[in-house]
């Protein structure tokens, strides 16, 4: 028999809506029936639709006579076989019904089925509790790693530790940097202590929000500092010290981002139907906007008008210069080579790329590895000069003071970035109105200096390093560089930083 198309969706669940006939909603005042038939499965649907096809098919024959209409749908419901069922259209008629309830309720008591379905009832609103309705639960709990989420194709039933396993086996083959693949750990880690090791279906948007309000009171240092990596024994010494938490940022662009990324792999991998965090991320804005802001003009000229450019210029007074003409991150300026100058153009160019080869340099994202023109600036400053007479000296690295790491797993950043920030912090303080001082931050107002000098989007995107996810950006080049973006680079007005564009050639 032909299902009539009454039964639709919405987001993983199914519902049923069948119009009254005439005669009848005149009757029984109203003029349609709406169940939520609380599975996700489309057979599961198909199935329930037509138990509740018959009933009510039955029900409408019969409505002119004495009984009232709710009697009449109490006793052909009855006649359903399948108790559960029988339970959840029973439930749903209750939470949907216009009419009083009271003559159901006693015919539930009457059948036993009182406890089992009449869990609660809003008179006012008529709208279910979710979170308090015994019922729901119990057949949302039946044999979830045999519900029919897809006609074709049943979820797997796998538990998160194991899920996670794979994941981070997975993750390691794409040869991510040392700090990602860390917070990708701690992440999945922290996740798997709050919810238990459940199955990975099992996981819903209550259970996100669980999560994501638990790591908000996350230690910063935890490990450090508590000597612990269980957050739940974390959070409580971290309250009882008085000690301040991880920031939003951090919450949202990593470990929250990084736990949507796990379940978007399981989701692919058919362990579950849904990503509950998916939209949680871009959610957790509070303070995170105020975080890393580029440095103004009057905080610039500070920096390059410090004693600290009156003494031979080395490492620590190039990269000053280099993370605002390049806008680079810290570990691709530390790590480039003499190689890595290449001419394009009639131009010398900073070549940011991580060879089979060069195991000893890392790359952020595959975004990452691009062409930066030499600003004129650059030039007029002299760093070409510096990088010659450092070459005369032996070394494969341009700033061969900063020594790589004992450990192989660190990149070059990690001490460093504590020495520079303590000198930016005395040049301009620990933070200031915009948040705290960081070398980041020159990244930052680099790119919003592109912007604010009219560089084209898509380039903006290129010299940044990062993806494009618009649909033009899709198209055109990806890792190499034109002569038109090279000559575009000198458009990147600096003139502003008068502590620096008016300093005479570093001798």
């Amino acid at each position: 028999m032909r299902i009539p198309n009454r039964i639709y969706r919405r987001s993983d669940t199914w519902y049923y809506r069948r119009r009254t006939p005439s005669a009848i909603a005149k009757l029984s005042r109203r003029k349609d029936y709406k169940f939520c038939l609380h599975v996700s499965g489309m057979k599961e649907a198909r199935r329930l639709a037509m138990f509740i096809d018959d009933v009510l098919d039955r029900s409408f024959l019969t409505m002119k006579k004495e009984k009232t209409p709710t009697e009449t749908f109490i006793e052909y419901v009855e006649q359903i076989t399948d108790e559960e069922i029988k339970k959840n259209i029973i439930n749903s008629y209750i939470h949907n019904q216009e009419a009083t309830v009271a003559t159901l309720e006693i015919f539930a008591k009457q059948k036993g089925l009182y406890e089992d379905v009449i869990t609660q009832y809003d008179d006012n609103n008529r709208t279910l509790d979710r979170k308090n309705l015994k019922l729901e639960r119990e057949i949302l709990e039946r044999n979830k790693s045999q519900v029919d989420y897809n006609p074709s194709q049943k979820l797997k039933p796998l538990k998160i530790s194991k899920a996670i396993e794979k994941h981070l086996e997975w993750e390691k083959g794409r040869n991510l940097d040392y700090k990602t693949m860390g917070k990708k750990v701690a992440s999945l880690k922290y996740m798997l202590q709050i919810l238990g090791d459940k199955h990975v279906h099992e996981v819903d948007t209550d259970d996100a929000e669980k999560v994501v309000l638990t790591i908000k009171k996350l230690p910063r240092h935890m490990q450090s500092i508590f000597k612990t990596d269980n957050i739940l024994e974390g959070i409580k010494l971290n309250e009882e010290a008085q000690k301040p938490t991880i920031k939003p940022k951090t919450i949202g662009d990593g470990y929250i981002t990084f736990m949507g990324y796990f379940f978007k792999e399981m989701k692919r991998k058919r362990a579950t139907s849904y990503n509950p965090f998916e939209t949680l991320a871009s959610k957790i804005t509070d303070g995170a906007s105020t975080y890393r802001e580029p440095y103004t003009i009057d905080q610039l000229n500070a920096i390059f008008s410090d004693k600290l450019f009156d003494e031979e210029w080395g490492i620590h007074q190039w990269m000053l210069v280099l993370g605002i003409l390049t806008g680079a991150r810290t570990n691709e300026l530390l790590q480039l080579r003499y190689t890595d100058i290449v001419m394009k153009h009639g131009r010398p160019h900073f070549f940011l790329i991580k060879k089979d080869t060069e195991s000893d340099k890392s790359l952020k994202t595959p975004n990452s590895k691009r062409f930066v023109p030499f600003h004129k600036l650059l030039l007029d400053l002299g760093f070409l000069d510096y990088v010659n007479r450092k070459k005369e000296l032996g070394h494969d690295r341009i700033f061969h003071e900063e020594a790589a790491p004992k450990n192989e797993e660190l990149n070059l950043s990690n001490n460093y970035s504590k020495t520079i920030i303590r000198i930016l912090r005395r040049m301009l303080g620990k933070e200031d109105e915009y948040g705290p001082i960081v070398y980041y931050r020159l990244r930052h107002t680099f790119i919003e200096m592109m912007r604010e000098s009219g560089i084209d989007i898509n380039h903006q995107y290129y010299f940044e390093g990062h993806t494009n996810s618009h649909i033009s950006g899709r198209y055109g080049r990806k890792s190499d560089i034109s002569e038109f973006m090279t000559n575009a680079f000198d458009n990147i007005n600096f003139n502003k930083i008068e502590a620096l564009t008016k300093r005479p050639r570093v001798i």
